[in-house]
């Protein structure tokens, strides 16, 4: 739960009136430039957060900036801490990646075009940048947090929770092929019967939780109820809800497989079929399967409900190198910093070759918005819990506040960076120019 005046309003307020609040404050929000917090937040910022509302802590203010930066001290957190020896990255750096240029998005109020490095200057919610070639840091700059902190990977951890499925389906603990309720065997009856596994992967279940700018602040909405309990914040009208049981309550739309329809309530579905496949809670999983191989710099924070499920869908925290080795996992430079492979050929095969039409994904809401934060539509679709994959084998993967984890398994090169920014997603626009700049292709 969020700390003790949460808690409380949670069981003396009505939710009416909660909601009247949400909305007034949201007219307020402060949005100090993150230049001033680099040492540290001031304390009339941690009491604000710690009685903030779902509204402010997402919509990229100055209560979202402590929320990135110190969500262990608001949600019951599990922390994996390195099993290995730090794998350390080399440096060999290269002065030319932040000379990339590239064209703002059009809601930036940043003249451009500009260059990596100019943007990462002048953008007061840029906060830290990092390009990996080959084990090798080529480009890192932190403008706005130092190199220690941790922060917030929203939608851009996704691919943890695919990449678990994506193992069991290899060692034929789930068929993909079959509905997803013969797993989760609670969820029989409900409108889940008959959508597969492979649907869920891909956002593709026609299932009516779809993540929109609307539907994220709509309290009738399924979208802002899984955030909510997540949170465990009391819905207007329904009180403090459970994760599974608003996910059980999700109503069909359509039929699976029309269009790309983004959910992390679906990520969550992910979670809870590990969980029941494996018979063990979602971060000792992770930790076995995944992190416990990764020679990492620090530890990994994975933030839960109050009952405890992790939210793999946007609520892990670490530093920006180890937010970096992760990606290294799709890439030949696992070995660099792991001491045993975890993306195995054939799970990177499934994500760049199991892709679907572009016509799918951009019949969903967020194929559009895609395009306009990375400035081109010559993608080709999402894949099992990515966001974009391009003709080349390259893969992007987003998050709130303009968070981005990108990965080009071809040419052994991953970029990481954060930010907090709901304004402008022009953060977004750098990573498919480096990687297809020529800098990597030799």
């Amino acid at each position: 739960m969020l700390g003790k005046n949460i808690v409380t309003s949670v069981f003396i307020l009505a939710a009416s009136v909660v909601w009247a609040q949400e909305k007034a404050q949201e007219k307020t929000l402060q949005h100090t430039p993150l230049d001033a917090f680099v040492d540290g937040f001031p304390l009339e910022l941690e009491k604000q957060t710690r009685n903030a509302n779902y509204n402010e802590l997402f919509k990229g203010g100055d209560i979202s900036a402590y929320f990135n930066m110190r969500a262990s001290e608001f949600l019951p957190t599990a922390i994996l801490p390195p099993h290995q020896d730090v794998m350390p990255l080399g440096s060999k750096p290269m002065p030319e990646v932040g000379k990339v240029k590239v064209e703002l998005v059009s809601e930036s109020k940043l003249k451009g075009p500009l260059t990596l490095d100019e943007f990462l200057a002048q953008s007061d919610g840029a906060q830290a940048y990092l390009v990996v070639h080959k084990g090798n840091i080529v480009y890192e700059k932190y403008p706005r947090m130092r190199p220690e902190d941790h922060h917030v990977w929203m939608s851009s951890s996704k691919p943890t929770a695919s990449l678990v499925i994506d193992q069991l389906i290899s060692e034929g603990k789930i068929d993909e092929n079959a509905p997803i309720t013969k797993y989760l065997t609670d969820f029989k009856g409900t409108d889940w019967d008959g959508i597969t596994t492979r649907d869920v992967m891909d956002m593709a279940t026609g299932m009516d939780l779809e993540d929109t700018s609307e539907s994220r602040f709509d309290p009738d909405n399924i979208a802002r109820r899984v955030y909510e309990a997540e949170f465990g914040f009391p819905n207007k009208t329904r009180g403090v809800e459970k994760l599974r049981d608003v996910l059980k309550s999700t109503p069909k739309k359509d039929e699976p497989g029309l269009a790309f329809e983004y959910a992390s309530g679906l990520t969550q579905m992910l979670v809870l079929l590990a969980e029941e496949v494996e018979n063990d809670r979602w971060h000792q999983i992770f930790d076995r399967r995944v992190w416990s191989k990764v020679g990492a710099e620090g530890p990994l924070q994975l933030h839960m409900t109050p009952d405890g499920i992790v939210a793999a869908h946007g609520l892990i925290s670490s530093n920006l190198r180890d937010f970096a080795r992760f990606g290294m996992l799709y890439t030949p430079s696992w070995k660099k910093i792991a001491v045993e492979q975890v993306v195995t050929d054939e799970i990177l095969e499934r994500i760049r070759k199991g892709v679907r039409s572009h016509e799918f994904v951009m019949a969903g809401f967020d194929g559009a918005v895609f395009v306009d934060y990375l400035g081109s539509k010559d993608f080709i679709a999402n894949s099992r819990q990515w966001d974009v994959i391009w003709p080349d084998g390259d893969m992007w993967k987003g998050g709130l506040m303009t968070q981005g984890l990108y990965v080009s398994p071809s040419r052994d090169l991953v970029i990481v960076y954060f930010n907090v920014n709901n304004d402008d997603h022009s953060g977004h626009r750098f990573a498919r120019p480096i990687a297809t700049s020529g800098f990597f292709d030799k």
